[in-house]
């Protein structure tokens, strides 16, 4: 055993060239600007509402008739138009998380770091 490996265990300097040691140089990347054009304001059609009950559905279909539209009612019980109300809401309490979010990613990309007393970022 000492033959085989004898002279493997000794540096004897020849035929080896010196090995640099290796250096990590680190450097602060720059962000990339996100580019996103703001979005265009929402703007929704108001529909006609009306509340139609036992006592006035004569009246609202001769007032559709009047008019010459469609005769077609889409209706809602009261539990209904509850849902509709809270489905509604959350989909306001979506929206405007979604849009934070993207202010936040907006500012993160394109607010310059601090500088420190140094003057360095």
């Amino acid at each position: 055993m000492l033959t085989v490996s004898g002279c493997a265990t000794f540096d004897f300097g020849l035929g080896k060239p010196k090995e640099k040691p290796v250096e990590i140089l680190t450097k602060p990347v720059e962000k990339t600007p996100l580019a996103l054009a703001d979005p265009a304001p929402l703007r929704l059609k108001v529909p006609r509402w009306a509340i139609v009950t036992p006592q006035n559905v004569d009246a609202i279909w001769k007032d559709l008739q009047d008019k010459k539209v469609d005769l077609v009612l889409f209706a809602l019980t009261d539990d209904g138009y509850e849902e509709l109300s809270v489905d509604m809401a959350e989909i306001r309490n979506l929206i405007a998380t979604q849009r934070n979010i993207i202010l936040k990613y907006r500012e993160y990309y394109e607010t310059t770091p601090p500088k420190d007393v140094n003057g360095n970022k």
